[in-house]
């Protein structure tokens, strides 16, 4: 062998390992199951999303913030989708519920949003740590928003799903 072939052959070996170990990571991709959370609403409560799940519901899960301007604009059209699904019959769950995780640090600015967003979901919750929170982590994202749609059985099926797509896919579902 040349130098070339071995600086070649040396190069596809460093990058088929790069793919099999990029390839191994267990991504929260659809068909996965949804880690659980466990978290504070605005009163102290503790709210668990498995319990929610449990309560046979599909739920989007939705990374946020007060100071994310994206996020904010597409509460309106949220509340919407909640307000058109949350009592509907989605494959073979009994409603819709959103899963609120702010990303704020600071509660006033987290509970003013909520109240000048007017959301109407009560499931709202917070570690107030901002990006340090470990969800972050075993989320896997980077950026806000972020959100899963995961089905009745806490299976992941549909990953930063945009308003509009939300709306068409539990309509989809919808059994009358």
């Amino acid at each position: 062998m040349n130098n070339t072939t071995v600086f070649y052959f040396v190069i596809l070996l460093l990058l088929g390992s790069l793919c099999f170990t990029t390839c191994q990571t267990d991504r929260l991709i659809n068909g996965k199951a949804v880690p659980d959370i466990s978290l504070q609403d605005q009163l102290g409560n503790t709210v668990v999303l498995s319990e929610i799940i449990g309560q046979n519901k599909y739920v989007l899960i939705d990374f946020w913030a007060s100071w994310c301007k994206p996020c904010r604009v597409q509460h309106p059209e949220l509340i919407k989708v909640y307000n058109k699904y949350k009592n509907a019959k989605i494959d073979k769950a009994d409603g819709f519920e959103i899963y609120s995780v702010s990303l704020d640090d600071k509660k006033e600015k987290w509970t003013g949003a909520i109240a000048k967003d007017k959301l109407p979901w009560k499931n709202q919750v917070s570690d107030l740590l901002g990006f340090k929170s470990p969800y972050v982590e075993t989320f896997q994202f980077e950026q806000i928003p972020t959100s899963y749609l995961v089905n009745e059985q806490g299976v992941i099926v549909g990953v930063n799903p945009t308003v509009k797509w939300l709306d068409y896919d539990l309509g989809r579902r919808v059994k009358e």
